[in-house]
């Protein structure tokens, strides 16, 4: 499913250690939509190091592990910047939020996250809920696009 919704394409990538999710993901201007909910630590380090290393310019967390997963991704900007040999940090600012509430963050996604550095065109929902949370996604994207329509 890919849309375009305020401007923005907006498309679900899903998350497994048994495809090739990265090469689903653009390499600037998005943001990445990240739905979590019971996933161990392991997955959550994987993803946060492949989204920063493809130039992500913004991320919102959402779903039951929001608030570890977006202190997380600024807890290895910061590590990043820090570091005498520098890892790889995009030369944009890195934007984070998070809300439990699925619904409202992908609203927030689509219509308010705003970066003074990139101009955001893309929006990748990553599920990492091994589907489940997806039918929700899409019911709310399906109700977003007919009131855009009217």
């Amino acid at each position: 499913m890919v849309e375009l919704i305020n401007n923005r394409k907006v498309k679900i990538v899903g998350y497994s250690t048994e495809k090739n999710w990265l090469d689903q993901l653009p390499n600037k201007e998005w943001l990445c939509a990240m739905v979590v909910n019971d996933k161990p630590r392991r997955y959550i380090d994987e993803v946060i190091n492949k989204i920063i290393n493809n130039d992500v310019g913004y991320v919102c967390t959402m779903g039951k592990q929001a608030e570890l997963v977006h202190d997380l991704i600024d807890e290895e900007i910061t590590f990043r910047e820090s570091e005498i040999e520098k890892p790889y940090l995009p030369k944009h600012s890195i934007i984070t939020t998070w809300d439990i509430d699925i619904e409202e963050e992908i609203w927030f996604a689509l219509f308010a996250a705003y970066s003074e550095e990139i101009e955001i065109k893309e929006v990748v929902i990553l599920d990492m809920t091994d589907g489940l949370e997806m039918p929700r996604v899409e019911t709310f994207l399906e109700k977003i696009i007919k009131e855009s329509e009217k």
